[in-house]
């Protein structure tokens, strides 16, 4: 686990009078920091996996995970040290980034695109392409970085228009997920990140996170709900069944040892929410997912 985590604004550079910009990150050039910009991007990760958090929302990510993040948007993604240690197949992200007006606002008032329109605009809460429409969506993808500039734009719009089709994408982010106002308010959060992905598998109370916020126990209740539209210990809830998920795949632990390295006082509440979040308990998900139990 990554000890800096850190949302900041990142500056995005651009290559010289193009319109858009698409490059390859492997390996240790796969940032895991947790940052914001005002350009859209579409993130194919080909190869990694790890824990993805697009504002509020957390969830794991694997191989060929492609999702569509807006302008502003808070993101991150925390690739597992197991495949940024394999020199043999090192991780790669796909990454093409743009401007939310790329199009022009003329065009973008036109009818015949107006749905790549709203697309952008729901791009600000963070969309994960369906598994359904990866299969035709991931090929453009790579094909953009083999033809022209102008071809280039071409197939972006392609892409767009494929993935605004209502079944081609979900929703990641709350609609309520507030972006970051503040320097202060940064700083406090970052905090907060920080010691949460530092000690999520050891005992967290709230009053240990509220004394690193520098807040009271209420108001720092009241603080990070305004911020994601959800309590502390529903993020901290929903980070800690996505790290088991990971460990379940990786099918080197039993389902006992995996909820208490988790930070779980018992195993009854694991499974309780491990079903809460996934709609399976752990052993039906270690079957869909690894074809193996290990309860023990």
């Amino acid at each position: 686990m990554p000890k800096e985590l850190k949302p900041s604004f990142k500056q995005v550079s651009w290559i010289h009078n193009s319109c858009f910009n698409a490059k390859i990150d492997m390996g240790s050039t796969l940032s895991n920091a947790w940052h914001y910009h005002p350009e859209v991007e579409l993130i194919l990760i080909k190869r990694s996996g790890g824990t993805r958090i697009v504002g509020n929302s957390v969830e794991t990510f694997t191989h060929n995970d492609l999702v569509l993040i807006g302008k502003d948007t808070p993101h991150a993604f925390l690739h597992e040290e197991r495949f940024l240690d394999d020199k043999e197949s090192a991780p790669q992200a796909m990454v093409i980034q743009f401007c939310e007006n790329l199009f022009g606002s003329e065009l973008l008032k036109l009818s015949e695109v107006k749905d790549i329109h709203q697309l952008l605009v729901n791009s600000r809460q963070g969309l994960s392409i369906t598994e359904s429409a990866k299969t035709q969506i991931i090929p453009l993808v790579e094909k953009i970085f083999h033809v022209s500039s102008f071809d280039g734009i071409i197939l972006l719009l392609e892409i767009l228009k494929r993935i605004s089709a209502p079944d081609s994408h979900r929703t990641l982010v709350n609609n309520r997920f507030h972006p970051y106002a503040t320097n202060v308010e940064d700083r406090r959060f970052n905090n907060i990140l920080n010691y949460t992905y530092d000690n999520y598998d050891e005992h967290i109370s709230i009053e240990d996170v509220a004394k690193i916020a520098n807040l009271t126990k209420e108001s720092f209740c009241r603080y990070f709900k305004t911020q994601v539209n959800k309590t502390y210990v529903e993020f901290l809830t929903e980070f800690r069944i996505n790290k088991a998920c990971q460990m379940i795949r990786e099918g080197e632990r039993s389902i006992k040892e995996i909820a208490y390295s988790c930070g779980f006082d018992s195993l009854s509440n694991f499974y309780y929410q491990f079903k809460k979040i996934t709609k399976l308990n752990p052993l039906e998900f270690n079957r869909r997912n690894v074809g193996r139990v290990a309860e023990r």
